[in-house]
């Protein structure tokens, strides 16, 4: 039976879930699918609309959300070390000429965009 959301408040529940079991457990499909319909449904019974990253790491974040890797497995993609990427993710580290050809290179992400958000 498909799950239905009827309340922000149930809204809100599922997302929390769904971002914690895809950081925690990706392999729990069923459930990540079912909470991501839900979701999607109710967003778009409600009105909601999809928010643009507003930052570079913002737009990190939904790349690893979009290709469900975890921080570790991006940072291999990037060929990066994961301390690297981390502090990168909190703000204690800013991105190089290096790292700004591998977002470009790896994750298509525009060198303007790079540039204005770097």
């Amino acid at each position: 039976m498909a799950l239905i959301l009827h309340t922000e408040k149930e809204y809100q529940a599922a997302m929390t879930r769904l971002e914690y079991l895809i950081d925690n457990e990706p392999g729990n499909l069923d459930e990540i699918k079912s909470l991501g319909r839900a979701a999607n449904e109710y967003e778009n019974d409600h009105g909601h609309r999809p928010i643009s990253p507003t930052s570079l790491v913002g737009m990190l974040e939904r790349e690893m959300v979009a290709r469900r890797l975890k921080k570790q497995d991006m940072a291999a993609l990037l060929g990066i070390a994961n301390s690297r990427l981390s502090e990168v993710l909190n703000g204690k580290r800013a991105i190089n000429l290096d790292l700004a050809k591998r977002l470009y290179q790896k994750l298509g992400i525009s060198a303007e965009l790079i540039l204005e958000y770097a």
